[in-house]
């Protein structure tokens, strides 16, 4: 007997693994369950919450969450079919798309649906699942694409800084709460984590003497851009797709700019990466290649595959971006990783034999490459259709004003 696999699925869908397939069958059951009770549209949704909170055990808030959830889902037929198919998302990560779709315009549900689909559809054996934040990011991605209202394309990022400070719970403490536009927390983090490092503090303490003896602390920030393409979108180190107006606003800002195709194709003969080289590989990776880890890129080693004192070259090809704990693991000989040079996708295996394929997300890999076309597309399209119609508009009122203007 001869037993098939489809050729790409996720981890937690992997048929030869008897845990995951456990698991599916309970998400399935869960999923099935929770769409069999969901209430109707005209009952008592306060009713329908308190019911099912004492079936299910779950707290309200909980139940809200999820009847939220289901009804959101129904509003997205691709991905609901989809969900049907494998029934990878589990509740959580419903939960994750439904708030983050929260206030939608309608008008954009097909072009979500597509889009979330296909970003949510494995393209390699064993993939790793998207995670609740790559998951919310991707649609903050295709909101600030399709110039959502939640996605406030049209605010200025200079004007999102908020200040707040509060006493504590005790005399000994006070609570600051600041709003700043995302490139500016990135580099403001960035800051108090280098002036910790170099002077032994914590992050609070070197926080507070940041501002208060006006210490100067240098940092820098990558940003992606592809420089063949009208109005491409921006990807930050760390933060991942900008919105258009912060895009704009920090790109302005740079004071290097570097060829990622020639950094790709560069070779050195040391064993530290040049920041051209290491930025192109932080480009291609994102993250800490390891599966499910979540440590962006600029927090990450550089981690020779083949080792540089075997024979293995200082280049992108060769190079991955890995978590310190990721990187131990490799140099104890605890896990080992093959990768694809060009999608920077990584096949990873551990000494008991388990194996797993991380697919990166990082401005320089064919699948942001396609993505960056599309909102390039997109913008530059609906740019020539609000330009058509304002100018119907002005000619139209021309027009009226001519219609009624008194014979002289």
């Amino acid at each position: 007997m001869i037993t098939t696999h489809p050729p790409n699925y996720y981890t937690v869908n992997n048929p030869a693994d008897p845990t995951a397939m456990a698991l599916s069958a309970i998400r399935k059951a869960e999923h099935q369950l929770i769409a069999q009770v969901m209430p109707d549209e005209d009952t008592d949704f306060e009713l329908a919450v308190s019911t099912l909170a004492v079936s299910t055990g779950y707290s309200r808030h909980r139940v809200r969450q999820l009847i939220l959830a289901f009804y959101q889902l129904k509003d997205l037929p691709l991905l609901e079919q989809l969900q049907q198919d494998l029934f990878h998302l589990d509740h959580q990560r419903l939960i994750t798309i439904s708030n983050a779709l929260f206030g939608l315009n309608p008008e954009h549900l097909e072009v979500v649906d597509e889009l979330l689909t296909d970003y949510l559809t494995p393209i390699a054996p064993n993939q790793a699942l998207p995670s609740h934040r790559s998951i919310r990011a991707k649609i903050a991605a295709i909101r600030s694409m399709l110039d959502d209202a939640k996605a406030d394309p049209d605010k200025d990022p200079t004007n999102r800084r908020e200040f707040d400070i509060s006493p504590g719970d005790n005399d000994t403490t006070a609570h600051l709460f600041a709003s700043v536009d995302p490139v500016e927390g990135k580099l403001i983090n960035d800051a108090v984590a280098k002036h910790a490092e170099a002077t032994g503090m914590n992050k609070g303490e070197a926080f507070v003497d940041l501002i208060l003896s006006k210490v100067k602390i240098k940092v820098a920030l990558n940003l992606y851009s592809a420089k063949d393409l009208a109005n491409a979108p921006v990807w930050g180190t760390g933060i991942g797709w900008l919105d258009e107006k912060t895009g704009n606003h920090w790109s302005a800002q740079a004071s290097t700019v570097r060829d990622m195709d020639q950094a790709m194709g560069k070779h050195v003969a040391g064993h530290d990466p040049t920041p051209d080289i290491r930025a192109a590989v932080e480009g291609r990776d994102g993250g800490c290649v390891a599966p499910y880890c979540t440590v962006p890129a600029d927090r990450c080693d550089i981690d020779h595959r083949i080792n540089h004192e075997d024979g293995g070259c200082t280049c992108a090809g060769n190079l991955s971006s890995a978590c310190r704990h990721h990187h131990n693991g490799k140099t104890d000989g605890r896990c080992v990783y093959l990768s694809d040079p060009v999608t920077g996708i990584v096949v990873w295996v551990w000494q008991d034999g388990t194996w797993a394929v991380s697919v990166p997300e990082g401005p320089l890999t064919p699948q942001s490459a396609r993505w960056a076309q599309t909102v390039s597309q997109y913008r530059t399209t609906h740019r020539k259709r609000w330009a058509a119609a304002a100018k119907a508009e002005a000619e139209a009122k021309t027009t009226e004003v001519q219609e009624d203007a008194p014979p002289f």
